[in-house]
């Protein structure tokens, strides 16, 4: 497993689905709070990847109402304004999603990536 999923360093933890494809990972220690959010973080994206976008919206909106503050929360809401916008087709939702990034995690590199959003009148 270490080979197939090219380990390089310990603690590595991956976020597999049920066929066994990768949709999350993150290596070295976390203290619990950030573990955890970096748990459903992955549980979220590989919702999303399989198009099921209430649920990874559930997860998502988990990290930011129990772990505002963790590293995975600006990921978590740039990928809960995406989610809403596959789920409805209104591009509103990314703008949205951008504009909550941008106040609540301005220096985050998710607000940057969400920066184009902006421009969605």
């Amino acid at each position: 497993m270490v080979k197939r999923y090219a380990v390089k360093w310990t603690p590595t933890i991956i976020i597999l689905d049920s066929d066994g494809e990768e949709h999350h990972r993150f290596v070295g220690y976390l203290p619990p709070e950030d573990f955890i959010a970096q748990i459903i973080l992955g549980k979220g994206k590989v919702e999303f990847d399989l198009d099921r976008f209430e649920q990874a919206m559930q997860c998502f909106q988990e990290i930011l109402v129990r772990f505002p503050k963790a590293d995975a929360a600006p990921e978590a809401q740039y990928y809960l304004g995406v989610s809403k916008y596959k789920a409805s087709h209104d591009p509103k939702e990314l703008k949205s999603g951008f504009e909550i990034l941008q106040r609540d995690y301005p220096n985050s590199e998710w607000t940057k990536k969400a920066q184009v959003y902006s421009l969605i009148p």
